[in-house]
């Protein structure tokens, strides 16, 4: 990032990079199970319609992932690179899929706590980076928004 870019941080860059990569193992995380799920949901009329659903959060785990990998680069970091220490960089470790595939409502439960655990990340990130560093939070809340809508969707599959 450049000279300019840099300076309007007003946060410790580094202890930044070291949030936004767990955010990145966080959405890595998500992504895989939520992909996962998709791939193995079987036993009702609806698996079609749950696969399609986590196909989608997937996608937008992926997204956000990407954007949170942008980011840490302009600061000056480098993404996670190593696949087996996502677990332990993440906030949230992995949101493990429920052995049965015919269980519709352990998988939905996993999805909404991912994603209230996602909310959560991102408020306090919100909090930290508002009047700080205006490009992160701007990223953050467009994250954030997609996390509510995530939860709010599985959510009214329970209702």
């Amino acid at each position: 990032m450049g000279t300019k870019g840099t300076g309007i941080v007003k946060l410790d860059v580094n202890e930044l990079i070291a949030d936004l990569n767990r955010a990145y193992a966080d959405e890595w995380l998500a992504a895989y199970a939520y992909t996962h799920m998709a791939q193995i949901v079987e036993g009702r009329p609806a698996a079609k319609f749950l696969a399609e659903a986590l196909k989608e959060a997937a996608e937008d785990e992926l997204e956000h992932q990407d954007e949170l990998a942008t980011r840490i680069t302009q600061l000056g970091g480098t993404p996670l690179a190593d696949p087996s220490k996502l677990v332990e960089t993440s906030n949230e470790g992995y949101p493990k899929p429920p052995a049965d595939a015919k269980d519709f409502d352990a998988m939905i439960k996993t999805v909404i706590e991912a994603e209230r655990g996602a909310i959560a990340v991102y408020d306090a990130l919100a909090q930290k980076t508002f009047g700080k560093d205006p490009v992160t939070y701007n990223l953050i809340i467009h994250i954030l928004e997609e996390e509510v809508k995530h939860e709010d969707d599985f959510e009214s599959l329970t209702r």
